[in-house]
């Protein structure tokens, strides 16, 4: 990311656009060239228009002489003659044929001139088209990388509570937009104002007079711009709201397609999308409308500086003013022309610039989230046995509202522990906690006696793996899914955790083995199939602390059976292991159940211990101990 791209925020229009400009800076170089050749094929294409002048003045009008009953009169009807009404210098055959030789030879200068220019100027064009293309590519790439890294780099509690489809606008559509605000700016204002100054220079070196009454317009244009330019930015920033909406509208649909199948509500989500789309097609029409109002007064206004300037300067050389001749005057507007056209579009990447900046800062709103805390200085790698993990008077809260109140808990190295607790009694927050993904209100989280915050972030996690209730699989084969975790595993280890999670039991029947591609979220295999996969993702990893947050939940009767084999003879073996269950088969695998109300330890102990006295345990399992009864 290139420096301060995503440091501090700043709301401001003149902020946005220089932290935009941040991304330019490594291909500064490339840009630099760009606007050179830019520069140099604006002067080129001008210097086209300023021909005009030698033609009308050292070939039509040679200095001012009207030459008469010549060649040169037949083919300039009106030079000379009775038709001009001024009777023409009587030149000798000498002084006649210098005047056309001196003719000729300004025709053959001007004419070749122009077909070098004629030539230098699309390769001009070419080259500087392709690196500046090149070089706004370049960045069109970084910044959607830094857009993907950074939403890697946030906390979960960030992801959790964000909107998904607002941070998809943000990270895809804003993207493109910040990036069409550096395309307006280098491609469009840069090289247009460039090529508008390369002409005010030519337009003072024909007539600086008719050049300073000519900025008078200015600040009336410049006020046209601004003010039109800041009604877009606000509606552009609506529009791009609406934007992320839609793109969550989107995303809720499709994850909850089965519901809204089983419901046959197809009809009621068209008709909400309908509306949610009928509201971004009215406010981006808002914003079409204004950059249209304002291309249109700065066309007025242009259009009638041009007449008013046309008017005058013929009057001013009717009257022999300021030294003006007639191919100074005819010059001064085909220059003037040829600057209206970049002058004109700067105005319009002027309004798009306002356009762009409501995604450039949404864009950069979202590099500026505060990421995960780093390491501390110092910090203490965990080693490679079991871990000891220790909860003490650990205290966590959503957003004022207590989850965890004071909790103590213990985990010996090597030991299974089963948690149990009704919905909302805090196991999936205390999972976060324990692999630092949200912070404690207050206590401490201690492995083999170092406190949690003392530890290097990656090496704790590197020794974790976590098999949750819904298992997700990448778009990609069995293979490279069981490898996630660890790349560098080789084919017996894979092949081992695949036999212990019954995997291979149904990859045989695949058309490529281990090879196949399991499609989106793994929706090629069946719940099961996706769970034992999850779960041996899990063993290859090799944890030192594993936590199974009821892994067997997605699994058949017999799919459960297997694996459940297959985890009794895992756990204990090098690994600390906290089962969340509420299935009686998961708790009897553990060394210790321990049950969890209103954010505290409620009871601890065995399974016979706890079943054996009133409480919540009981409440708990009983009814599946009943069902596991032979009669």
């Amino acid at each position: 990311m290139p420096t301060g791209a995503g440091a501090g925020g700043n709301g401001s229009r003149g902020g946005t656009l220089r932290r935009l400009l941040g991304w330019a800076r490594p291909q500064a170089p490339l840009l630099a060239l760009a606007l050179t050749l830019g520069l140099a094929a604006s002067a080129a294409d001008l210097g086209r228009a300023y021909l005009v002048k030698p033609v009308v003045d050292d070939v039509v009008l040679p200095h001012g002489s009207l030459v008469a009953a010549s060649d040169l009169s037949r083919w300039l009807p009106g030079a000379a003659g009775e038709d001009s009404g001024v009777a023409a210098p009587a030149l000798d055959d000498t002084s006649r044929e210098a005047l056309a030789s001196q003719v000729r030879a300004s025709l053959l200068r001007v004419v070749l001139l122009f077909a070098g220019l004629a030539v230098l100027l699309p390769l001009l064009e070419l080259v500087r088209d392709y690196v500046g293309a090149f070089a706004l590519g370049r960045m069109h790439v970084e910044m959607k990388r830094a857009a993907c890294a950074k939403l890697l780099q946030l906390p979960l509690g960030f992801h959790r509570d964000a909107r998904r489809g607002d941070l998809v606008a943000r990270a895809a559509y804003d993207v493109d937009t910040a990036h069409g605000g550096l395309e307006l700016f280098f491609g469009g204002a840069l090289q247009n104002a460039m090529h508008v100054a390369a002409g005010s220079v030519f337009l003072l070196a024909i007539s600086w007079q008719l050049s300073l009454l000519a900025l008078l317009g200015g600040p009336l244009l410049l006020w046209t711009l601004t003010s039109f330019g800041g009604r877009v930015r606000r509606s552009a920033a609506l529009r791009q709201e609406q934007h992320a909406a839609l793109s969550q509208r989107l995303l809720e649909i499709l994850q909850g397609i089965h519901v809204v199948k089983a419901f046959r509500a197809e009809k009621a989500e068209e008709a909400a999308y309908r509306r949610q789309t009928t509201q971004l097609f009215q406010r981006s029409m808002r914003v079409v409308r204004q950059r249209l109002v304002s291309r249109a007064l700065v066309d007025m206004l242009n259009q009638g500086l041009t007449l008013g300037g046309l008017s005058l300067g013929a009057w001013l050389l009717l009257r022999g003013a300021w030294g003006l001749t007639p191919g100074d005057l005819v010059a001064f507007f085909l220059v003037a022309n040829q600057s209206y056209q970049p002058l004109k579009r700067l105005s319009h990447a002027f309004t798009g610039l306002m356009d762009a900046s409501a995604g450039a800062h949404r864009f950069l709103d979202l590099l500026d989230a505060p990421e995960e805390a780093p390491d501390p200085a110092n910090a203490v790698r965990p080693g490679n046995a079991a871990h000891a993990v220790t909860l003490r008077g650990v205290h966590f809260s959503y957003g004022g509202q207590p989850v965890l109140r004071g909790l103590d808990l213990a985990l010996a190295p090597g030991e299974t522990v089963a948690l149990l607790g009704r919905s909302g009694a805090g196991k999936s927050t205390l999972v976060d906690l324990l692999l630092g993904f949200r912070e404690l209100d207050d206590g401490s989280i201690e492995i083999d006696g170092t406190d949690l915050r003392r530890l290097a972030r990656g090496a704790w996690l590197a020794r974790t793996a976590v098999v949750s209730q819904e298992a997700f699989l990448f778009d990609a084969t069995v293979r490279e899914n069981l490898l996630y975790g660890r790349p560098e595993a080789n084919e017996d280890e894979l092949l081992a955790a695949a036999r212990a999670a019954r995997v291979d039991e149904f990859v045989r029947l695949l058309p490529r083995g281990y090879d196949t591609e399991v499609g989106p979220s793994g929706l090629r295999l069946s719940g099961g199939e996706r769970q034992r996969v999850a779960i041996a993702r899990a063993l290859l990893r090799g944890p030192g602390f594993l936590i199974l947050d009821e892994a067997t939940s997605a699994l058949d009767a017999h799919s459960e059976k297997a694996v459940q084999a297959a985890t009794e003879a895992l756990l204990g073996r090098r690994r600390t292991t906290l089962l969340i269950a509420h299935r009686l088969s998961t708790i009897l695998c553990a060394d210790r159940v321990v049950v969890l109300e209103h954010g505290r330890v409620a009871q601890a102990g065995s399974h016979a211990e706890l079943l054996a006295r009133p409480g919540p345990y009981r409440d708990l399992v009983e009814p599946q101990t009943r069902s596991h009864d032979p009669d």
